[in-house]
């Protein structure tokens, strides 16, 4: 007999997981414009006072941001799929998902990136820039975008699975994970990415695309995939309800903070004591991997545990949390070049950057609320 004990009709705790991690998105891709050993072909780059710290921030940020993104939206994806006819389904995922990717990727990628241009002070029109070389030419990226393309790709692996496997889209009774699942899970991402940094040839940060439809990181690609079908598992299984799976902060917060620590400082120091560079991609895959994990149940843990509950400002942080990351690149960067002008102590510069550009990002988020595309985010302050 089912369980008369009342349940919350949100998993408030992965609302607001995703809107901590959109802002940390905002703030990491700040932090790179003051990062020591910036790329080249970042947006705004600040070379005035470049710090260390931010290049630690950013290489430790990185690694489970887009990973907890691609969870959640795994486990509401094919709870979104058993619940509504394929009709709904893709209506409902074009409209919130693949046209705001393609829009984006049409009218707002290409400005944005010609702000690599701009900010460096380099002669050249935006006409130009973007016939020359964006959209026929080596500078075509989807910026932010990219992730919603991915996310419709996702989807498609998605549905054709269901169609082979039907019973896919059915819950199963609620089932704890055992050492044998994050064994599997470990060693799928530690195969896919060595494999990939041997594609590579150990280039972690490089991009690359099958133009216009698909821009990709080699090396991150398939443990996206892995975590996006870990949220499907994770829906199927039960987890985060009252009788199945729940992290435990006590052993998942202590591994997070040690695998983020070592990760990082073998990132920074690693060459000098790993001489051989596969030997040096392969320790660092086995970092990356256990970090990863550590880093999104630790998250699951704490959120969880803390914040699985809704208010006026969580709420409102939620609904907003979409548009924000939809609206924020081109806005942040305009940001900081702003700021290039002003000989400020560069923490100063940075705390003033975030501060500006989730403003101005929080009060672009809040018109975009009224367009098609975007209006389901409100659902979140329910």
């Amino acid at each position: 007999m089912e369980s008369s004990v009342s349940k919350p009709k949100r998993f408030f705790f992965l609302d607001n997981l995703k809107a901590f991690i959109v802002t940390l998105m905002i703030v990491f891709h700040i932090a790179m414009s003051y990062m020591a050993y910036a790329p080249e072909w970042w947006y705004a780059v600040d070379k005035s006072d470049p710090q260390m710290s931010f290049l630690m921030f950013v290489l430790w940020a990185d690694i489970f941001i887009m990973p907890v993104m691609f969870f959640i939206s795994g486990y509401f994806g094919i709870m979104s799929l058993s619940k509504q006819s394929t009709k709904k389904f893709w209506c409902s995922k074009w409209l919130r998902v693949g046209i705001p990717w393609v829009l984006g990727v049409i009218f707002l990628a290409g400005p944005v990136t010609y702000l690599c241009f701009l900010t460096k002070g380099v002669p050249m029109s935006l006409h130009d820039f973007l016939m020359k070389m964006f959209f026929f030419g080596p500078f075509f990226s989807h910026t932010q975008y990219w992730f919603l393309g991915m996310l419709m790709y996702f989807y498609s692996i998605l549905f054709f699975a269901t169609k082979l496997f039907p019973k896919l889209k059915q819950q199963l009774p609620a089932k704890l994970p055992t050492v044998i699942t994050f064994l599997v899970l470990a060693v799928l991402c530690y195969v896919t990415t060595v494999a990939a940094y041997l594609l590579v040839d150990g280039n972690n940060d490089l991009w690359t695309n099958i133009w216009p439809i698909l821009v990709y990181q080699p090396t991150r690609t398939p443990m996206h995939l892995i975590y996006f079908c870990l949220g499907v598992y994770a829906w199927r299984n039960q987890w985060f309800t009252e009788n199945g799976f729940k992290a435990d902060a006590a052993k998942w917060v202590p591994a997070f903070i040690v695998t983020g620590i070592v990760y990082v400082y073998y990132c920074l120091f690693g060459k000098m004591v790993t001489t051989d560079p596969m030997q040096y991609s392969m320790i660092k895959s086995a970092m990356h991997v256990l970090f990863l994990m550590s880093a999104v149940f630790g998250l699951f843990a704490v959120f969880q545990s803390k914040l699985n509950y809704t208010n006026k400002f969580l709420g409102e942080w939620a609904a907003n949390s979409y548009t924000m990351y939809y609206a924020h690149m081109g806005l942040i960067m305009l940001v900081v070049w702003w700021l290039f002008q002003f000989s400020l102590p560069v923490y100063v510069k940075y705390v003033i950057a975030c501060i500006l550009g989730l403003g101005v990002t929080y009060i672009a988020s809040k018109i975009l609320l009224f367009l098609p595309f975007f209006a389901g985010s409100k659902k979140a302050k329910q």
